[in-house]
């Protein structure tokens, strides 16, 4: 069988918008939101709607809900790829929504999330300076154009599912202007613990920040413990915030290197730092296999892959008999049990190409 070779060419547009809301405590009603005027990125029009009590999914209203919307998509693209994320400018305590990777069609136009931050907390916060709230919006078009080659395999792609240039100029800024200096032990489990500093991890993290801040108000303990991670895992997620790239066994694609790229993904969103999750995806984009890409795709789908997801769809459906081969692995199987609308998209992916 011809190998397949698959590059792509990746070019990110990012962009920041501040929706003002003066007198906050004034706007009533469930269903009542507030509309940001319209701002550009990417050569695409953008909009943030802000519903202070919430839309009319949430029931008691005590939460907050923001979107994003696309106003207008150029005529000769039916879909944007969009990376966004929502944080209050005034309080770095409450942590960022996202960043999140999404499609924007005319079907779907916007993205966000129904509970924002709830009535409590953001009266809490000290966000309310004056009755005026301000929401910062981070939106990163992605233009990615796929290309297949004449080769089989993914591992000698050139290219892949690029991340956006280093942002360490601007998360180390934030240390200089905050002066966190204060010395950190991160426990992981009952058997390992790393000295960091906090500022370091309240830079490169939105969710660190919350943590730390909110640590740092309640107490002056200097130790926190996270659950659920890995110790290595956690030592490669300290090198990236501390370097701003990935050790070196990582550059091999080998079973330990990709393996390891799959709990990283994870860990980038849990925390999240986007740049560190597209690194994973792209990583992930140049191992797929028959017998990996179900499990692959599996993760794209769990933690809003978008681009990866892409490239795992293209990838399948590209070749009939490669894909006769992948729906009989134990990846694809466990893919059906706990995405079964995926293999709907494949089908259509296949008729498409009839």
């Amino acid at each position: 069988m011809p190998v397949t070779k698959t590059s792509s060419t990746v070019v990110v547009h990012a962009g920041e918008h501040l929706l003002k809301v003066t007198g906050h405590s004034l706007v009533i009603g469930s269903n009542t939101f507030l509309t940001s005027e319209t701002f550009r990125v990417g050569d695409h029009d953008w909009n943030i709607h802000y519903y202070p009590n919430g839309d009319r999914t949430i029931v008691d209203d005590q939460f907050t809900s923001v979107y994003l919307w696309l106003v207008n998509i150029n005529t000769d693209k039916k879909e944007v790829t969009a990376q966004w994320c929502f944080s209050l400018k005034e309080d770095p305590t409450l942590p960022a929504i996202g960043p999140y990777t999404d499609k924007f069609v005319p079907e779907s136009p916007s993205w966000g999330v129904s509970k924002f931050v709830s009535k409590a907390d953001l009266a809490a916060s000290g966000c309310l300076k004056d009755d005026c709230l301000v929401i910062k919006c981070t939106v990163r078009v992605i233009a990615s154009k796929l290309n297949d080659d004449d080769d089989d395999d993914c591992e000698d792609d050139d290219d892949g599912i690029v991340a956006p240039p280093s942002d360490l100029g601007r998360d180390l800024g934030y240390l200089l202007e905050n002066g966190l200096k204060t010395d950190l032990t991160v426990r992981i489990g009952w058997f390992r613990s790393f000295e960091v500093h906090a500022c370091m991890l309240a830079a490169r993290s939105p969710v660190f920040r919350a943590q730390l801040c909110g640590a740092m108000m309640e107490s002056r303990e200097s130790t926190i413990r996270i659950k659920d991670m890995d110790a290595k895992v956690f030592e490669v997620l300290l090198h990236y915030i501390y370097n701003d790239c990935l050790p070196e066994f990582m550059e091999e694609t080998t079973e330990v290197a990709i393996n390891m790229t799959q709990h990283l993904l994870v860990a980038a969103d849990r925390y999240a730092i986007g740049r560190l999750k597209l690194i994973c995806e792209g990583k992930l984009s140049k191992a797929l296999y028959v017998n990996t890409v179900g499990f692959t795709l599996d993760l794209a789908e769990q933690y809003r892959c978008q681009l990866l997801k892409d490239y795992c769809l293209k990838y399948m459906v590209k070749d009939s008999e490669r894909l006769r081969a992948i729906v009989k692995t134990s990846g694809f199987e466990q893919l059906k049990q706990n995405h079964p609308l995926i293999a709907c998209e494949i089908l259509h992916k296949v008729i498409d190409k009839l």
